[in-house]
């Protein structure tokens, strides 16, 4: 494998593990909203909690659950970072790092700033699933029995 594909490869890595990182706060974010606002339907059925599946930007879910929760400012930092950083990899990130599939100085910053762009968003991740964790851990739920009811 050439230079440039091991690049690419890396490159693709990074980004598809920011993004999954992203999904999964994402998901996280939605399901608290669920649990703490009764008027998104989500129930508790045979020790599964199944919530609706909610279509709104992450940035909107964020914004929602700041109206159902009390977050200080050291974690509303942490997803309002999250989400800066899950916007700029998702929407700017291969049009402004073009030149990191061929320059080694370039692909080397831009290794080195997804990869701390990947750690904030996981800073998110932990601290909401944390709380996710410790309400099925109240309802008495698996954490792998949250599940998402898709409309079809």
């Amino acid at each position: 494998m050439s230079e440039g594909m091991d690049r690419r490869a890396e490159i693709y890595l990074q980004v598809g593990e920011a993004l999954h990182l992203a999904q999964t706060l994402e998901l996280y974010v939605s399901v608290l909203i669920n649990i703490l606002n009764n008027r998104f339907n989500s129930r508790i059925d045979k020790e599964k909690l199944i919530v609706k599946e909610d279509k709104k930007t992450m940035g909107k879910l964020i914004t929602e659950l700041k109206k159902h929760a009390s977050i200080d400012d050291t974690g509303s930092n942490i997803l309002r970072e999250a989400l800066d950083k899950r916007n700029y990899i998702a929407h700017h990130f291969y049009n402004q790092n073009t030149y990191a599939f061929s320059v080694q100085e370039i692909y080397e910053s831009t290794m080195e700033r997804l990869k701390e762009d990947s750690k904030t968003i996981a800073t998110a991740v932990a601290m909401t699933q944390g709380f996710v964790e410790g309400f099925c851990h109240a309802f008495s739920i698996e954490l792998n029995d949250v599940l998402v009811e898709q409309d079809i």
